[in-house]
């Protein structure tokens, strides 16, 4: 899904350039933030690619693809407060359907959002992480903190917890460093998220 989307179109059209694609959550003026990443291309070809290993085809003619019965179609999610999601909603909307994909869009409350969010109630969201110098991604990241916690896209993985525990008992600044780098790729592999742009 990530190769399907253009980010750095994204930051020229909705941030008039000032911005950089995203990698991670992690603030890239932080000293945990892995500089060595580098960013899925936007590569439609490819992510169609991997669409059709996957079994997700046109099997009805109908333009949508599918998989076992299943249409390949979701709901995007936003708040009416923000001053993205008009502008990127539309561009994600047209890039999905032109590889068979269907996106509905839904403006709602944050409150309601929110609420969503915590009860996993939702298909596909858009939110903005504020990161400090020096974070702990735990709250976010770890699987403990699917049950109303901010894991809000249910990612579990047993070495990412690991990593994210090892961590937090690390006192060594440099050694906590080379965790999250590698907690970083691994995310980076998984992709549970799309991360968009760096403002």
């Amino acid at each position: 899904m990530t190769m399907l989307v253009d980010r750095q179109q994204m930051i020229q059209t909705i941030r008039f350039g000032l911005g950089s694609v995203a990698t991670s959550h992690f603030n890239p003026a932080s000293k945990q933030f892995n500089s060595t990443i580098k960013p899925w291309p936007y590569d439609p070809k490819r992510a169609v690619e991997l669409l059709e290993e996957a079994g997700w085809t046109d099997h009805d003619g109908d333009g949508i693809r599918d998989k076992d019965g299943v249409k390949f179609s979701f709901e995007f999610q936003g708040y009416n407060g923000s001053t993205i999601l008009p502008q990127l909603m539309p561009i994600l909307r047209e890039e999905l359907r032109k590889v068979g994909i269907e996106m509905k869009e839904r403006i709602i409350e944050f409150n309601v959002l929110s609420q969503n969010l915590k009860e996993h109630r939702f298909d596909v969201a858009s939110l903005g992480w504020t990161a400090d110098l020096t974070q702990d991604p735990y709250q976010i990241w770890h699987s403990s903190s699917t049950n109303k916690g901010s894991n809000y896209v249910n990612f579990k993985n047993a070495e990412s917890d690991r990593m994210l525990d090892q961590a937090r008992l690390e006192f060594d600044d440099e050694k906590r460093k080379q965790i999250y780098w590698k907690w970083q790729e691994l995310i980076h592999e998984e992709q549970p998220y799309t991360f968009l742009f760096y403002t």
